[in-house]
């Protein structure tokens, strides 16, 4: 790059009018002698220029020239240590190399002696192992059936809390919607009205009194709904299933009730027969109303047997499962539901 640039340097000095004349230039002047000495003049002048142009144009190169042969010196010096080095590694790795051979064979060696002395102590801990595995499987199974039978149990205990409370929270609703009721009923009752509420309350309470062991046993319950006494007597010890035929145990206890009821001659009697939702599988009644009906008509007969007792307060009727007191989704729930309900109502004026 540094010759082209001193050929170029030259040729422009070349090219400028002074040299162009020296060499041959079509410059013409009226005076010849005056223009010859002026020719000569700046001629020499531009020759000294360009000689001094050249000398340093030369010095340059000449000195770069030194640089690059300096810079090819130490880049040719630079190869022949590589290429030293490169020849020691190469050296190096190939002892390196036949040094880890012999390692490998060594080891291989090493590693087939262990193997054959160590066969029979792998099979051994290998049966071992295979015993402990089968161990824990067993276990581990035994555990998992008996946290699915817990669990099991504990979803079946838990549902059967949750019944029970849904149960209670069902009769304490029924309750407190009864009271609330009584009580709004209360605050519109008469001066009459209040003496037969305190009349009926006098025979609930002879109820209660006769009625202790039935009540404690859960075969009769007495509850006051909209201004009513009602006696509930409880299937289980009045009829037998599908069946409308007063048990013989159950009439002691209507004996004790007629005996109250001939005291409060102002009352009318409503009998009311209830089934649950099971459907009657044949015998003698064609459904639930007809047998719920026969099984209220059945506790009205008995209580009027009695010749002093007004047949014209009484009526009888059957719903079926059509009234129940709670919902027919267990069996504890469709036992409270199959009753006879004896409901007095007190006289109104």
């Amino acid at each position: 790059m540094k010759s082209i640039s001193i050929f170029l340097g030259l040729s422009l000095l070349l090219t400028t009018p002074a040299m162009a004349g020296l060499f041959g230039g079509d410059a013409k002047c009226e005076d010849e002698t005056v223009a010859l000495e002026l020719k000569n003049k700046y001629c020499y002048i531009d020759k000294v220029a360009a000689e001094r142009s050249l000398a340093a144009l030369q010095q340059q190169y000449t000195n770069e020239k030194a640089n690059l042969e300096k810079q090819i010196q130490d880049l040719n010096a630079r190869i022949l240590a590589l290429e030293g080095e490169l020849a020691l590694l190469k050296s190096t790795t190939k002892e390196e190399g036949n040094s880890l051979k012999s390692t490998i064979k060594d080891l291989e060696k090493t590693l087939g002696l262990l193997r054959s002395k160590s066969s029979s102590k792998e099979k051994q801990l290998l049966e071992e192992n295979a015993k402990l595995r089968a161990r824990l499987s067993k276990e581990l199974e035994a555990l998992r059936t008996q946290q699915t039978t817990e669990r099991e149990e504990h979803s079946t205990t838990l549902a059967e809390v949750k019944n029970r409370n849904q149960e209670e929270m069902n009769k304490l609703n029924a309750d407190l919607h009864r009271l609330e009721e009584e009580i709004n009923s209360l605050k519109k009752l008469s001066k009459d009205q209040k003496n037969e509420l305190e009349r009926l309350q006098s025979q609930e309470k002879e109820l209660a009194q006769k009625l202790e062991k039935e009540i404690q046993n859960g075969e009769i319950r007495l509850k006051k709904f909209h201004n009513k006494l009602i006696i509930n007597v409880d299937n289980r010890i009045s009829f037998d299933s599908g069946k409308a035929e007063l048990k013989n145990s159950v009439k002691v206890a209507f004996d004790k009730i007629r005996k109250i009821l001939l005291a409060y001659p102002e009352n009318s009697i409503h009998v009311e027969g209830h089934t649950d939702s099971d459907k009657l599988g044949g015998g003698k009644y064609k459904d639930n109303w007809e047998l719920s009906s026969q099984r209220a008509l059945a506790v009205l007969r008995y209580l009027t047997q009695n010749k002093a007792m007004d047949s014209s307060r009484f009526s009888a009727i059957g719903y079926g499962a059509h009234h129940p007191l709670v919902p027919n989704d267990s069996a504890a729930n469709k036992g409270l539901n199959r009753r006879v309900d004896i409901v007095v109502v007190p006289r109104v004026r």
